[in-house]
């Protein structure tokens, strides 16, 4: 078997950059509050109170209540203050030191300010020809980004063709080529589905077609005495352009995470915000699932480069391992508790296991072609469950059998994404095409559905918290929603920033849910307050 060694530079004394961390170490922090009031001066609810630390690259938002907000455990340092409702542009800005052991005071007050847009905020005003087409259009073209790539765009019908055409075979995430298809290919394409999509494409957004949408309008965020109240951290990333996917919670609480883009692999220590990142010995990796074990290695995926690879994070030495078949793209990894890591394989339609005692690998295909595994967890009783993002199913896999049973969600064309365990077995899911979080009865085989609240919001990830509560984050709506089981009830925080584009969740020892900002290149930490 081939295997490719690198040796961090980085690292060179040989030694874990975070092996020795003390509480010694931990850094003094302050705290800052105050009133948020209108330009009528009234107090303000729900207000996004944002402190950004200029030094380390690390904001901490707050939301107001009853007009009043507090941030505590801030890094000390001068930062920037910034205040606005959810779902509008930040209309109040101010400057402040944060003296480490201190609390601060600083009063804040609002004023109009427009609306900002996301992503499902245009889905919702896609034209509908009320055949099915627009569903489709969501289902296929809004997958691995906005609808900001093809509402800004004009084609005739063959300019569409060459795009779906090219969307249909790109590599996992990879660079758009539809110039190189020529106009002979395009027309000798056959595909019911495509040609659908592709007419929906040229009579709304053909050469001709001037913007058509109307400008919708923002919900703003309201934090009411009856709403759990969070506390969001943000750390950018030292490397801008790392576009991170995947991350994951070691032992010790650190977090690490792969820079899809920037080709590393990073971590961070959230009691310091120091990050580290370890190049990657590979032109081209495309690193993708990312777990960590309790001996201190460090295991990831890549989507392009076809090898898992594994992180000593005590030496600093790196090896990779490429699949048994060429284009397997494994995706999503899952370490399971007698040590065998298991990888979804979204190419090659099949789930694979990897055993590090033996360096060996063990794969099953997946009945329904092109299905597409994405998600992936393994239960008590070493049942492997996975999602069928384009099979629109969800699969368990028997190791001990090789059989593997399949689920099907009652809303057709779902697009289940991620899932999660919780402590009785159950499987929660998203289905991202159809706006749902879905729960499936590991006894009975039944699933149960719920509707998320923001319209086209795109579920995507899920997980389940220490106290049995839901998280998932709404991929296209820019927030992250808590659902709570034994109520149905839903509650949802709005991200700050721009179009995150959350991959992954991940929750730590503590509580804290953690997510990836994919497009923003951020670890952010949430907190609920209690």
């Amino acid at each position: 078997m081939e295997d490719v060694m690198l040796k961090v530079v980085a690292l060179s004394l040989g030694l874990w950059f975070w092996q020795n961390t003390s509480a010694a170490q931990t850094i003094e922090t302050g705290s800052l509050q105050g009133a948020v009031r209108d330009e009528n001066g009234k107090p303000v609810t729900g207000a996004a109170v944002k402190i950004r630390n200029v030094e380390r690259g690390i904001t901490v938002t707050v939301f107001s209540r009853g007009g009043n907000y507090g941030a505590p455990e801030l890094f000390p340092g001068r930062s920037e203050v910034s205040a606005g409702m959810g779902g509008h542009a930040e209309s109040s800005k101010a400057a402040v030191e944060i003296a480490p052991g201190k609390k601060t005071l600083l009063n804040l007050a609002l004023k109009r300010s427009a609306p900002i847009l996301t992503p499902a905020d245009w889905i919702a005003q896609l034209p509908d020809d009320r055949d099915g087409v627009k569903q489709l259009v969501i289902n296929r073209c809004v997958n691995c980004h906005g609808p900001v790539n093809f509402l800004g765009r004009r084609f005739d019908r063959l300019g569409w063709k060459k795009v779906v055409i090219d969307m249909g075979r790109i590599e996992e995430i990879g660079p758009p080529n539809y110039e190189s298809i020529s106009d002979e290919e395009a027309l000798a394409a056959k595909s019911e589905e495509g040609e659908r999509i592709t007419a929906y494409l040229t009579k709304h957004f053909g050469p001709d077609k001037a913007p058509g949408l109307n400008v919708p309008k923002a919900a703003a965020y309201r934090n009411t005495a009856g709403e759990p109240d969070v506390v969001i951290t943000q750390f950018d990333i030292p490397t801008r352009t790392a576009i991170p996917h995947n991350l994951t919670v070691d032992p010790r609480g650190h977090v690490w995470f792969v820079e899809r883009y920037g080709e590393k692999i990073g971590g961070l220590d959230p009691k310091t915000g120091e990050f580290k990142e370890f190049p990657i010995p590979a032109k081209v990796a495309r690193s993708h699932g990312i777990v960590a074990d309790i001996s201190g290695f460090i295991w990831w995926s890549e989507s392009r480069g076809n090898h898992l690879g594994r992180l000593d994070s005590r030496t600093g030495e790196m090896k990779r391992t490429p699949l048994p078949q060429e284009r397997s793209s494994p995706h999503t990894l899952f370490l399971a508790s007698d040590g065998l890591i298991w990888m979804t394989q979204i190419r090659g339609n099949r789930i694979a296991s990897f055993d590090p005692r033996t360096e060996s690998f063990r794969e099953y295909a997946v009945p329904t072609k092109e299905s597409r595994p994405y998600g992936i967890a393994v239960d008590s009783h070493n049942h492997v469950w996975f999602c069928e993002f384009t099979g629109d199913k969800i699969g368990r896999l028997d190791p001990a059998t090789g059989a593997i049973t399949e689920y099907a969600p009652p809303t057709r064309y779902s697009g289940p994404r991620r899932l999660a365990l919780d402590r009785n077995g159950n499987v929660w899911f998203t289905e991202y095409n159809t706006n749902r979080i879905a729960l499936l009865d590991q006894e009975s085989g039944a699933i149960r559905e719920w509707e998320v609240p923001t319209p086209d919001s795109g579920p995507y990830d899920i997980v389940v918290d220490l106290r049995g509560k839901i998280w998932f984050d709404e991929f296209t709506a820019n927030k992250i929603a808590r659902f709570d089981p034994a109520t149905a009830k839903f509650s949802e925080f709005p991200l700050p920033g721009l179009d995150s584009q959350v991959r992954k969740m991940a929750v730590d020892q503590a509580g804290a849910v953690w997510l990836s900002e994919y497009k923003n290149s951020r670890m952010v930490r949430v907190v609920e307050r209690r």
